[in-house]
């Protein structure tokens, strides 16, 4: 055995793959050390099944765990946002001024045709058997080094969605690109992180309504 892996090692193969469980810890030990501000953009399916541009500021305090997901565009989302808490996700309207509020297992947001609160945590969907995780595999993401891996969803309709693909920073640990697919093989959504950085939000920072917006409570 000893041998063998000397002989890898003369020829320049790594001894040992690294796996998606292996490489989602790494991506979350990136993202767990201190909140977080990302700019994705690309294109979201609306509930009709169109797909239009989409412009998101995300913004993450990883210790409670709280994201804030601001909606740029679609401009018929333009000024929404969605507060995602371990217990609810809670949907801001602008239009109507109005909070929506779903159970964290219910979750939806308002809007749109795919839930993006579970492209959150892809290390959680392989855990809970929701995604049946390939072996990740090199290859370059906009000239930089990067992990390409495929998943498949076992049940899509309990899902919501039938594969993901997901580009990883193979340097920086840190997610490039996500595109999640119908059973028809259409994305439901295509993502790049255009831009990242650490940032200083509280608790406060983030789960933060006007005043005099309406409460709506989903069961």
């Amino acid at each position: 055995m000893r041998r063998l892996l000397w002989l890898l090692v003369l020829l320049g193969l790594p001894a040992f793959a690294l796996s998606a469980t292996e490489l989602f810890d790494q991506v979350a030990q990136v993202l767990e050390q201190a909140p977080w501000e990302a700019r994705l953009q690309g294109r979201i399916v609306t509930p009709n099944g169109d797909a239009q541009e989409a412009d998101l500021i995300v913004k993450s305090l990883p210790e409670k765990p709280i994201v804030r997901i601001e909606f740029q565009q679609p401009d018929a989302l333009a000024d929404n946002y969605v507060v995602i808490t371990p217990d609810k996700v809670y949907n801001y309207l602008f239009l109507t001024n109005q909070v929506v509020v779903y159970p964290r297992e219910k979750a939806r947001i308002e809007g749109l045709g795919f839930d993006l609160s579970r492209m959150g945590d892809l290390r959680k969907l392989g855990e809970e058997g929701e995604v049946v995780w390939g072996e990740p595999e090199k290859t370059t993401f906009e000239k930089r080094p990067a992990w390409h891996l495929v998943g498949r969803a076992p049940d899509p309709d309990a899902s919501g969605f039938a594969r993901v693909e997901v580009w990883i920073d193979r340097e920086k640990k840190r997610p490039l690109r996500t595109v999640f697919y119908d059973a028809e093989g259409k994305p439901l959504s295509e993502l790049t992180w255009t831009a990242f950085k650490t940032a200083g939000f509280s608790k406060d920072d983030l789960v933060t309504f006007p005043p005099d917006a309406e409460w709506i409570e989903k069961k």
